[in-house]
């Protein structure tokens, strides 16, 4: 296994699984629209990485949960969850 690989961190604010590896993080937002708008980002994000997290979402909420293979950080889903937090700052931020 890339000793690279397992030294990646997860970002501030993720929260780390262990066995299976993963990280997950909880975006909240004032009202649907920003919900629905973070959402419509998140699909941007996911097409141009081919990567597509487990989501779970409520009107002022959403979950990201990204799971790795092998307990090994797979860089391309560690820049999905760098995506996904300048996203929710672009969200509250329109």
């Amino acid at each position: 296994m890339n000793q690279d690989l397992q030294n990646l961190q997860a970002p501030e604010g993720w929260e780390i699984q262990r066995h299976p590896l993963g990280w997950s993080k909880r975006y909240a937002f004032a009202n649907y629209a920003q919900t629905r708008h973070f959402l419509d980002l998140l699909t941007a994000v996911s097409e141009k990485l081919g990567y597509y997290p487990n989501l779970n979402f409520a009107k002022t909420y959403v979950v990201i949960a990204i799971q790795f293979e092998n307990d090994a950080v797979d860089p391309e889903r560690a820049k999905f969850a760098a995506a996904a937090d300048d996203s929710a700052q672009q969200t509250r931020e329109s």
